[in-house]
C-alpha cells in the first residue's frame, strides 16, 4: 500500500455532538431498539384500548409509552450538557492525526495513538464518524469539523481497518467494499 498523507483535524466538542452520539449509541443497541418497540406498543395499546383500560393500566401504559420516546431522550440531553460542563477534556479542542498506524489524539502535552487493530467498530452517521475503542467508548468526529476531508477520512478509515476485526457500520459499510 502506497503511504498516504496523514489526515489531521481538530474537534472542539459540544454538548450537541455528545447528544447525537448518545442518541445513536442508545437507539442502535438491542436495549434501545427493544425499548422503542415496547414504548410504541404501549402507546398503540393505550390509543386502541383506551376505553377498556383501568386508570392504573392507562397510567402504566402512558409511562411505558413515554419512557423511550420522551423521558430517555430528555435524560440523555441533560446528561450531555452536564458531561460537557464537567469534562476537562472537552474544554479545549482535541487534535487528531489519522494515518496507517492508527489514530493519534492529542491535547496540550498529552498524546496517545490507538492502532487500527485495537479498535472495536467505526460507524458513520449523517453528521458524525464514531470510532469505538470498545463497546461503549468512542471518538466522535463531527463531519462539520473535518473541513472538506469527510470523504478522505471515511475512505482512509475503511482502508486502514480492512485487514482487522473492526466492524464497519452505517455509511462505513459502503466505504469498506
Amino acid at each position: 500500500m502506497e503511504e498516504k498523507k496523514p489526515i489531521t483535524f481538530s474537534v472542539q466538542m459540544t454538548w450537541k455532538e455528545i447528544y447525537k452520539f448518545t442518541m445513536y449509541h442508545t437507539y442502535h443497541s438491542f436495549a434501545g431498539i427493544l425499548g422503542v418497540i415496547l414504548s410504541i406498543m404501549a402507546l398503540a395499546n393505550l390509543i386502541l384500548s383506551f376505553d377498556k383500560l383501568s386508570d392504573q393500566s392507562k397510567t402504566i401504559m402512558t409511562i411505558v409509552a413515554a419512557w423511550f420516546l420522551i423521558f430517555e431522550p430528555l435524560r440523555m440531553l441533560m446528561r450531555s450538557k452536564s458531561q460537557m460542563k464537567l469534562s476537562k477534556a472537552y474544554k479545549k479542542p482535541l487534535n487528531y492525526i489519522v494515518n496507517e498506524e492508527g489514530i493519534t489524539v492529542s491535547q496540550d502535552e498529552e498524546s496517545q495513538t490507538i492502532e487500527w487493530k485495537q479498535l472495536f467498530k467505526i460507524a458513520e452517521t449523517k453528521s458524525q464518524f464514531l470510532v469505538y475503542s470498545n463497546r461503549i467508548n468512542s471518538f466522535i468526529f463531527p463531519k462539520s469539523s473535518l473541513e472538506g476531508q469527510v470523504d478522505d477520512l471515511g475512505n482512509a478509515m475503511a482502508e486502514y481497518s480492512k485487514d482487522t476485526t473492526v466492524k464497519l457500520l452505517g455509511g462505513m459499510k459502503k466505504r469498506g467494499k
